[in-house]
């Protein structure tokens, strides 16, 4: 997992993957308060962002999921989100098998589980061995607003 902040891109975009560069440099770029709700390309398939507004809950309504064909990049663009995250380690049990069409396994319990706070502008990138809980808020409800670019893995490969 890598977090990190808009602001501080252009002096931290240097040291990331030309893959990562695209898409946070799409996320740094675009006007998203013009944008509704929806599914944008950006490279195909290989690459796209959903913009979603959604209802923050509260952990135990809201499974962790692992994904294998694609990153994840949360970027939050409006509210409070709290994500949480464990590296997978293998003692995890999924409370819903790999769905190789939708992309995720759904795990229930997390014994290691950490929480990172997002603020408007902040983002984390996602690697298919990081469990993860999005869409958490301190208070419930709470509106949520943000945008999820997914690469596909083998984007990523040198």
């Amino acid at each position: 997992m890598i977090a990190g902040s808009l602001t501080q891109w252009p002096d931290e975009r240097q040291f990331s993957h030309p893959v990562l560069r695209k898409a946070l440099d799409y996320l740094a770029k675009t006007d998203f308060k013009k944008l509704e709700d929806g599914k944008y390309p950006i490279q195909d398939e290989d690459m796209y962002a959903v913009v979603m507004t959604i209802s923050g809950k509260e952990a135990s309504e809201q499974p962790a999921e692992k994904h294998e064909t694609y990153f994840d990049i949360h970027l939050l663009l409006e509210g409070t989100e709290i994500i949480g995250w464990q590296l997978q380690d293998g003692s995890e049990a999924p409370s819903q098998g790999y769905d190789s069409e939708k992309d995720f396994a759904l795990y229930a319990e997390l014994g290691n589980e950490s929480y990172l706070k997002l603020l408007p502008g902040m983002f984390v990138v996602l690697f298919p061995e990081d469990l993860h809980r999005p869409g958490l808020s301190e208070s419930v409800p709470a509106s949520i607003r943000k945008a999820v670019v997914k690469i596909r893995h083998a984007l990523m490969k040198l």
